[in-house]
């Protein structure tokens, strides 16, 4: 579509007019599948015609380069999803009506006083000039509307109002004064539209018209036309872009060397200035509009697939927080137009036969570009298939540079310095998920990569000023704008500073690259972030070590970052002598602490303070709700050295009659993720000890008994001698209990149960084999809870062991995760939280493995609100040796349990321990669809702190407590006992009133006595006990009492009718309690509307 009488080429108008060709054998387009070939019989058998050329290619490319027909389905469902729709009448309507109007906009005499004459405008009014105002000499339709390659929930339709010669004059490309003619004329358009609106001009009546930032530049305005009131099912808007004529001014006197903006002392020759490269891409890209349509438009008729490889690379860019489409987010100043002129690049420089490329294929070659340029010292050149090298002064001009032309005039990647190394290794990544995974959809074009999902620890800055985005020359001698000067020191001082700490440093722009405003313009401009992605194993070195004393230019450099007074010269024991960086070491705690911080902390406060000096005190440091904490607490250290000399201690005895085949940990302080480790029974010493689950197994024999229960009295036996041989020959106390023996240690108690394989197999048979065992019974809650302790939570802890020790980071976020779960009243669910955790650590994808227990956090919470909970078992892999035969059974058996019922959430998290979910304890599926929607209020709390418009951290831990029915607040503790939990001292062992035995106690009769009238929660941690009600229980009831349940008995129309009694049961709970309620407050009752 082309608006009449604008000033487009006849070649657009004609191509303008057919309707979209259907490329041919273009997998991956948009295209209609060729219908299938009818069958004909031969003999009595049915037989398919010979597929044909195009169909055989067809199949070879989903072989190849597609990988699977699931992924080349949902590619095709993708584009249809994106693909702009043909027919758009109202929007066609609006732009005829629209070209009239502006050609008769009033000519008028606008004043040298720009400022006073619209106030509402950022100027730079370095040498004021009157502007004649005109209407446009030319309307073009320009960017992706025409080319069918804009978003269908973006529609945009951007229209080239080319100044008229009189209002330029031939220096006016200097000094910003075509900036300030443009930004005024742009102005105008924008009142006089506003006023034909407003006197009853049709097509302007229910429109809205306003001025906008154009990339995020305050001094380089447009006109936006936006329907009033609320968006409609099928949102437009139409952009007024006021440009030069490309004849305007010799191009060359805007080539990258030149320069074009005198400094304000300047004398002297202008061949003697600095170059501004940036100012002149800048001016460059008004008159280049027009050309760059009809660039693309003969691609795309010669390579029909481009159109389709476009969308793709729009939707690959907006996940991955490029782009920024409407609204304030977190973005970089990359267009659509510049992903168009690369995907154009990529279909003209590469071999490929231009009718039977794939849009998919087209979208791997643009992302080879951004993959395999070297960006740092070669320059892509339009239709030239080789990079070329970057002279010396392009090289400190900008960090990217892409040229629209062999010229090399207009560097389309002007604005990309500081973000193109992001760029191109997502495009890294991308390429080698598509080459090496069978189902990569979500990981390229599924998930959106949110910061606070990936990064560890984030810098943000004030917001900056109105210009941050306007190139201005300054003190350095290069015209980068502000933010984009201040995201390129930073990326670059924060990665030397870090060195091997950080895998990778990315920078973000804050704000809205579309700001709009009428009256009043925006006060501020846009802030900044820049996340660091670090290596968990070396975060906490306190030493850095430089280069040697002799190195003179690299001594230099080192004390250039670091500043004099930090760095110190040191020798070492194999004789080097060696500029260094000393950092102090922080006191372990549960939170950092902003007195004596982590060693990152300390790095990135020094670093800010020594090269962004006048913006370190305001720049804030984001590092997750606890800071940066030792994953790997030193107690559970001591614990594996109590344990390994306990295993020895125990293979050393001799009288028992069966030898010990294996010891193992069944205790989550063993895998590292343990909050608050289990006290110990008081001793006759008064030292407190904390308690630690341990298994054991003997060889197996014919002597063990084949009855259960008889086997049990053996175990006993063993363990009574165990106890004697213990006391006797190691002088070890031990005691023994039923079914146990507590073996005493100086810090720590092993709790040794005995494992014998033939007393369940029963059990095991029917929960841990994966083919269908429907047909046995279930085993009792007894022999489930045994089975639980003795064998499947041994092997989950050893599993967890094994990856804390290689990523100990997921020890850290497991522990966090704990933490927050508590907080909704959910504490006990440890085995669930842990599964959770170690699944987002060992199959990460669509992202990167977490390196940050607060990354652990995010990823927990991402995955408990996006995961298909309802259509999909969890399966977590511990060990890598699920085959896919053992996945699929674990999928039937989830299809079988939700026969019954498939609307339900509930969560079925399944391993090779426990493939059908019997052993897992899991939140109640009543609560699911709520811990789900607080998971989604905590990943906004994460993204709100990112954005520094949150308050304190402790906002992701509250929770309401006022949607229960009732609230238990029970006894804490003394107050020394929780001083030295807060210090990090160790949990208080000593509790007032109320043990950690005794809460439990009192939530197993709450649930063994309520359940049926209401659900119970609890927070074991801060002595919280909740009750919520089940309405349906309070229901009349005609017939079964349920349980200890106290009822009234209420007579209507002759028919006894049941309803539970509330205040019975608050005095119940009220004595089930008693002694353990805090004195003041203990029992909170919320009236129940």
């Amino acid at each position: 579509f082309v608006v009449p009488c604008c000033g487009t080429s006849s070649v657009m108008v004609a191509a303008s007019k057919k309707k979209r060709p259907a490329p041919v054998a273009a997998p991956g387009s948009t295209a209609e599948p060729a219908k299938p070939k009818k069958l004909h019989k031969n003999g009595g058998a049915q037989a398919a015609d010979v597929p044909e050329a195009t169909e055989v290619i067809e199949i070879a490319q989903t072989q190849s380069l597609y990988k699977s027909n699931l992924f080349r389905l949902q590619l095709e469902e993708l584009l249809r999803e994106l693909v702009p729709k043909q027919s758009h009448p109202a929007l066609e309507s609006f732009l005829r009506s629209l070209h009239p109007v502006l050609q008769s906009l009033v000519a008028r005499d606008i004043s040298a006083e720009l400022q006073s004459e619209f106030p509402n405008l950022y100027l730079h009014q370095r040498n004021p000039f009157p502007v004649p105002f005109q209407p446009p000499r030319r309307i073009d339709v320009v960017g992706s509307f025409l080319l069918g390659t804009c978003l269908r929930s973006h529609m945009s339709v951007d229209l080239a109002l080319e100044m008229p010669p009189e209002a330029l004059q031939s220096k006016d490309y200097l000094n910003f004064r075509y900036m300030d003619k443009r930004a005024a004329y742009a102005a105008e358009i924008c009142r006089q539209l506003r006023k034909s609106g407003e006197s009853g001009e049709k097509c302007l009546r229910d429109m809205d018209v306003s001025l906008e930032a154009l990339q995020g530049d305050l001094f380089r305005p447009c006109v936006i036309l936006r329907a009033a009131g609320p968006a409609g099912p099928d949102p437009w808007q139409v952009r007024l872009l006021p440009v030069h004529a490309a004849d305007a001014w010799p191009a060359l006197r805007l080539a990258p060397d030149r320069n074009a903006v005198r400094p304000h002392d300047a004398s002297g020759s202008p061949e003697n200035f600095p170059a501004t490269s940036q100012y002149n891409s800048c001016i460059l890209e008004d008159s280049r509009m027009r050309t760059h349509l009809e660039m693309i438009h003969r691609a795309v008729q010669r390579v029909p697939a481009l159109r389709d490889t476009i969308l793709l690379l729009k939707r690959w860019a907006f996940l991955r927080g490029f782009l920024q489409p409407t609204g304030e987010s977190v973005c970089i100043p990359l267009s659509g137009f510049c992903l168009s002129m690369l995907a154009a690049h990529a279909s003209q420089t590469a071999s490929i036969a231009p009718m039977q490329t794939s849009s998919f294929q087209l979208f791997k070659l643009a992302l080879g570009v951004l993959a395999s340029t070297d960006w740092q010292t070669h320059k892509v050149l339009f239709g030239k298939a080789s990079p070329a090298l970057l002279s010396t002064a392009e090289k400190k001009a900008c960090r990217a540079h892409f040229y629209d032309s062999e010229e090399g005039l207009l560097n389309i990647f002007w604005r990309l310095g500081p973000f193109i190394a992001d760029i191109k290794w997502e495009a890294q990544r991308s390429l080698s998920i598509l080459d090496s995974h069978s189902d990569p959809y979500d990981a390229v074009f599924g998930q959106r990569m949110s910061p606070e999902l990936i990064w560890d620890v984030v810098v943000r800055t004030p917001v900056l000023g109105p210009g941050s985005l306007c190139p201005e020359l300054g003190s350095s001698g290069v015209d980068t704008p502000e933010a984009l000067a201040l995201a390129s020191n930073l990326v670059e001082v924060l990665t030397s500073g870090l060195g091997d700490r950080c895998v990778r440093v990315a920078a973000r722009l804050v704000g809205s690259l579309h700001a709009r405003w009428k009256d009043d313009r925006p006060s501020n401009g846009l802030a900044l972030l820049v996340g660091v992605v670090l290596d968990a194993s070396k975060l906490d070195r306190i030493l850095d070590r430089g280069p040697a004393a002799e190195e003179s230019s690299k001594v230099s450099e080192f004390r250039s970052l670091w500043g004099p007074d930090k760095v110190e010269l040191r020798r070492f024991r194999d004789g080097s002598i060696l500029e260094c960086v000393a950092w102090t070491k922080p006191p372990r705690s549960q939170v950092e602490s902003g007195k004596s911080p982590a060693v990152v902390t300390q790095i990135l406060k020094h670093l800010l303070a020594r090269h962004a000096r006048d913006l370190s005190a305001r720049c804030s440091i984001v590092s997750g709700p606890v800071g940066f904490i030792g994953n790997l607490g030193e107690k559970e250290r001591r614990l594996w050295i109590a344990f390994e000399v306990f295993q020895t201690h125990l293979r050393q005895l001799s009288s028992l009659p069966l030898t010990i085949k294996d010891i193992n940990a069944a205790d989550t302080s063993f895998s590292y993720t343990c909050v608050s480790p289990q006290p110990a029974p008081m001793a006759t010493d008064g030292v407190a000890r904390t308690l630690h689950s341990v298994t054991m197994e003997f060889e197996s024999s014919g002597r063990w008994p084949s009855d259960p229960e008889a086997a049990r009295k053996v175990c006993l036996a063993l363990l009574l001698q165990m106890r004697q041989e213990l006391q006797t020959d190691l002088a070890i106390e031990a005691e023994v209990s039923d079914g146990f023996i507590d073996v005493r240690y100086p810090e720590f108690v092993f709790r040794v149960r005995i494992f014998h394989q033939y007393e369940m197999t029963a059990t095991a048979q029917r929960v841990t084999n994966f083919q269908d065992q429907t047909a046995i019974p279930m085993p009792s809650s007894e022999n489930l809870e045994r089975f639980r302790m003795l064998w499947w939570r041994p092997r989950v802890c050893a599993a967890l062991h094994g990856h804390v020790l290689q990523q100990p980071a997921l020890a850290g976020a497991a522990r966090l995760c704990k933490q927050w779960l508590a907080s909704q009243m959910l504490s006990g669910l440890d085995d669930f939280v842990e599964h959770l955790v170690a699944f987002a650590f060992l199959s990460p994808m669509p992202f990167e493995t977490p390196t940050s227990p607060q990354i652990g956090l995010s990823r927990f919470l991402w995955l408990l609100e996006s995961f298909d909970w309802q259509h999909e078992p969890l399966v977590v892999d511990f060990d890598g040796k699920l085959t896919e035969e053992e996945r699929l059974s674990i999928r039937q058996s989830f299809e079988r349990s939700r026969a019954g019922d498939a609307r339900a959430i509930s969560f079925r998290i399944c391993s090779r321990f426990d493939p059908h979910s019997f052993l897992l304890e899991t939140p109640p599926a009543t609560v699911s669809a709520w811990l789900i929607r607080r998971a989604r209020q905590a990943l906004a709390v994460f993204r709100k702190q990112l954005l520094g418009s949150a308050g304190p951290w402790s906002e992701l831990f509250a929770l309401d407590t006022s949607i229960f029915d009732l609230t238990l607040r029970l006894k804490r503790g003394s107050r020394e006992g929780r001083e030295a939990k807060r210090s990090g001292r160790g949990a208080p062992q000593t509790l007032v009133g109320a043990t950690r035995e005794a809460a439990l106690t009192l939530v197993d009769k709450l649930r063994m006595h309520l359940s049926p009238v209401c659900l119970v929660f609890h927070d074991i941690d801060n002595g919280l006990v909740a009750l919520k009600w089940r309405p349906g229980a309070f229901l009349p009831q005609q017939h079964a009492l349920m349980g200890a349940v106290p009822h009234t008995l209420l007579q209507a129309q002759r028919i006894p009718l049941h309803v539970p009694n509330i205040l019975c049961l608050t005095s119940m709970i009220a004595s089930l309690a008693e002694g353990m309620l805090e004195s003041d407050g203990g029992l909170v009752i919320e009236t129940v509307e």
